[in-house]
């Protein structure tokens, strides 16, 4: 204890009484040395709780437990025998009583270790096989095996959100004052204790800049996209990007068509499902009775989202989100809405077996599967795999005219996978024939000549006629010859007849000559491979069907399917469908369904990158109070990539766009362009041996800085807007350098990512010569600021200077100090310190000294 702090706490004892009692005790508490070691122990503890799971930490009870057992065994068996022993042998000599209790001691430390070892241990010992033994709260454990504490619900953050939280930061200020008070009250300001001083002047450095770091760091990366290829065969500059994508933080865009707007989003989870089954409506998977893949996660969320700060959304939409979930995929469904809201008709169709369970050997009561069929549009009216099909229309309005009903239900010769049934109106002439690759049909004494070409399973090209964009169909390629020798190509869908197209050549640019299929010879295209189903419904409440087979074709009427819907004997006595629900009006969805742990790619846990978020919208301007729950998968890159955003149409005629990605942050007054790209490889074109962007660096206002272009390594990263510029003086480039590592507005962008898949495709054109080399189509590059950093880099040199002070320097000043006093006591010449201002002899006797010598060293 120092001079200095007995005699702060003399005057605090004197002078801080009564109502300043509170003050004294404050001090004396940021004072201690106690509470340092516990702040100390709590920053420990927060990272240890950071790092290991808490199934580990929940087992500390169980081996405090094993332990008590052990140490009860030992005292019991080992310990009272040898105590009794002494006891009874308290009369004899050290000597006996010595080798009675080894001995004793000995044998009863055998019998323990056999009665642990044989009886209490494999009673007590954990079992995860059978469950049996003891073990404290085994389920926690068994559940959070891998869990750290940041990933409870309720916790959900990032390694990097978890140590910015404020019980940590709250910690580290406390340590800060502690530091602080102690310093001032404890420690003599004097040459001796400069490097202790300076050791905790360094500890106060680092703690205050790491708060400061931590509350203004960012990190992400950002995308940048090549420009076009141009007369040299390599990509241009590309377009500028200037902003980059948070690695932690959240947002969603909505545009309702007057400009994206970002709502950064707080509490949305990462580790963990919510209300995986959040929807607004009746669906049709909860309605069908089916297994729901959704079903399991019920926690509840609701985080509300940011309303419209700059006007660029009505205000009587607002938005929710109500589920999260971590690791999905979609999957669709359908729910019903009310007239005057958007929608198509759905159909649910019922498959029935009679094939018993390959579990149970019982044969299944209900319905084994549903399938959901919007007869209205034409990508999904249709459902199929390799082996069945179902189509659902509403008559000759709806996909099903009558000339297409008898084409379907037109006998096709024996054995043919695939048919065309051919007519010539002016004749009158009608005949089915089996369609096979490279042959040539006559078709009758009519002229005309039909040869298959290809037949296909889906469209050579996506369907692009609006209203069937996304729809697909088998098509048949033939060349048709008419009487007087004129030929073209004809695409005919199986599907969609009535888009089939003649092709009649191709432009002097390469392009098709298309027109509508010439109606002096019509074909069509029936498929025979597979079990299909045609379901029509030309008028409501009345039901057709056609099941074609490989072998067969079977017509059911209206009054053969009945009112219940029934079509039975679809394959044998086996199969048999039902129509079952038939709603007016339903919108398509997406809903999440979870994806198993041995599927899950565990580098994506806890990014976002395969989860899905589900989002209330509620619109009390839009009618009958609006509301709907759409479910977004999340975008990495918001406004570069595209697909994952969702529209919803209100029905008052308003839409609105959402889509979940990261924050977006603008680069302070400046973008950055990829000027070119090149990949550093091995001589044996193995893994890159080193990859990197030249970026263009462009200022948005020209007097902050010129235009430059760096070369992004591995291993150089780019700095900006401040940088080192030969053209400047030495002193101003430092000054930046300096500046740059305190201000928030600095970033380092690094290499982080690039068009592998790119480089090695255009690689093997260029290989081929096709093109002059490869190029890449995009690079990736980390960024991220480091606000602070010299603050904590100053903090270090401060503790590296002052602890060879502390602990070498220090004392050798303290021993040639006191080597000064004893030469000076041996002489008689000391000047011993006066505590009052009296005169008192220059030089005491040693017994009359007011201080001990022990003091003198402090």
């Amino acid at each position: 204890m120092s001079a200095k702090w007995r005699q702060n706490r003399a005057w605090e004892d004197a002078n801080l009484t009564g109502p300043w009692r509170a003050l004294k005790w404050t001090l004396r508490v940021f004072s201690s040395i106690t509470l340092a070691v516990v702040l100390l122990l709590l920053v420990a503890l927060y990272g240890v709780s950071a790092s290991v799971p808490i199934g580990l930490l929940a087992l500390a009870p169980t081996y405090l437990f094993y332990a008590a057992a052990l140490a009860l065994t030992v005292a019991l068996l080992v310990a009272a025998p040898v105590w009794g022993g002494l006891r009874i042998l308290a009369r004899a000599s050290r000597t006996v009583r010595f080798l009675a209790s080894f001995a004793l001691g000995l044998a009863a430390l055998a019998v323990a270790l056999w009665m642990w070892t044989g009886v209490f241990w494999p009673a007590l010992r954990f079992e995860p096989s059978t469950g049996s033994g003891l073990r404290f709260f085994g389920e926690f454990v068994a559940a959070n095996q891998a869990v750290t504490l940041r990933r409870l619900p309720g916790m959900e953050m990032s390694e990097l959100e978890y140590y910015s939280w404020w019980p940590l930061k709250l910690v580290l200020m406390l340590f800060v004052m502690n530091m602080v008070i102690a310093t001032v009250r404890r420690i003599e300001f004097n040459f001796r204790n400069i490097g202790v001083l300076t050791v905790h002047t360094g500890i106060i450095t680092i703690a205050l800049g790491s708060v400061y770091y931590s509350g203004l760091k960012q990190e992400g990366d950002t995308l940048l996209l090549a420009g076009e290829l141009g007369p040299s065969g390599r990509p241009g500059v590309g377009p500028p990007q200037d902003r980059f994508f948070d690695n932690t933080r959240v947002a969603l865009f909505v545009d309702q068509g007057r400009g994206v707007e970002q709502r950064v989003l707080s509490g949305v989870p990462r580790y963990n499902d919510y209300n995986l089954g959040a929807v607004a409506g009746e669906s049709a998977w909860e309605t069908a009775g089916l297994k729901r893949p959704w079903a399991g996660a019920q926690r509840d969320l609701r985080v509300p989202v940011p309303r419209s700060r700059y006007g660029l959304c009505d205000p009587d939409i607002s938005l929710e989100i109500v589920g999260y979930a971590s690791y999905a995929e979609p999957v669709e469904d359908y729910v019903k809405v009310e007239a005057g809201t958007s929608g198509a008709p759905l159909r649910v169709v019922y498959l029935h077996s009679a094939v018993p369970d390959a579990n149970t050997g019982q044969v299944p009561q209900g319905p084994v599967f549903a399938f959901f069929l919007s007869p209205a549009a034409p990508a999904d009216r249709v459902s199929e795999n390799d082996a069945f099909g179902v189509e659902y229309t509403l008559g000759p309005s709806g996909g099903m005219s009558q000339a297409r009903w008898r084409d379907l239900s037109e006998p096709l010769p024996d054995g043919a996978e695939h048919g065309l049934v051919v007519e010539i109106p002016a004749s009158s002439f009608r005949g089915a024939y089996e369609a096979k690759v490279g042959e040539t049909i006559t078709i009758g004494d009519t002229g005309y000549r039909v040869e298959v070409r290809e037949l296909r399973p889906t469209p050579p090209f996506p369907i692009i006629t609006e209203g069937y964009r996304g729809a697909t169909s088998s098509v048949a390629v033939v060349r048709v010859t008419a009487p007087d020798g004129a030929a073209f190509d004809r695409y005919v869908y199986h599907r969609f007849p009535e888009i089939n197209q003649d092709v009649l050549g191709a432009t002097d640019e390469g392009r098709p000559i298309r027109r509508d299929a010439d109606p002096a010879i019509r074909v069509s295209l029936v498929e025979a491979d597979r079990l299909q189903v045609y379901i029509d419904e030309p008028q409501p409440g009345q039901t057709r069907a056609i099941v074609r087979g490989a072998q067969s074709v079977r017509v059911f009427e209206t009054d053969q399917i009945g009112s219940e819907g029934w079509i039975r004997g679809v394959a044998g006595d086996l199969v048999s469908l039902r129509v079952g629900e038939r709603w007016d009006r339903a919108i398509k969805i997406e809903r999440p369904a979870p994806v198993s742990e041995e599927r899950q790619d565990r580098r994506l846990a806890g990014t976002h990158d395969a989860a899905m978020l589900g989002v209330e919208l509620r619109a009390p301007g839009a009618g009958s109070g609006f509301r709907r729950v759409v479910w977004l998968p999340f975008n990495k890159y918001v406004g570069i990539m595209s697909g994952a955003e969702r529209k919803i149409d209100l029905p008052d005629g308003r839409a609105i766009s959402l889509t979940f990605g990261r924050m977006q942050h603008r680069f302070p007054d400046f973008a950055i362009q990829l000027s070119d790209f090149q990949m550093i490889a091995y001589d044996h074109r193995g893994a890159p041996r080193d990859y990197q962007s030249v970026v263009r660096v462009t200022p948005m206002d020209a007097a902050t800085f010129r235009q430059f272009e760096h070369v992004t390594k591995l291993n150089n990263p780019l700095r900006a807007p401040s940088h080192w510029d030969e053209s400047r003086p030495w002193i101003a480039n430092a000054a930046g350098r300096l500046a740059g590592g305190l201000s928030p507005r600095q970033f380092k962008l690094s290499q982080a990512g690039w068009d592998a898949a790119g480089w090695q495709r255009t690689q093997a054109q260029a290989d081929a010569g096709i093109i002059p080399g490869p190029y890449a189509s995009f690079t990736i590059l980390g960024v991220g600021n480091n606000p602070g950093i010299h603050i904590i880099a100053f903090g270090g040199i401060l503790m590296a200077i002052g602890i060879p002070w502390a602990f070498y320097l220090k004392p050798y000043l303290v021993r040639r100090k006191k080597t000064r006093i004893q030469q000076q006591l041996a002489a008689g010449t000391y000047p011993v310190p006066s505590r009052a201002p009296a005169a008192s002899p220059a030089i005491q006797p040693v017994s009359q000294m007011t201080t001990p010598l022990t003091e003198v060293s402090d």
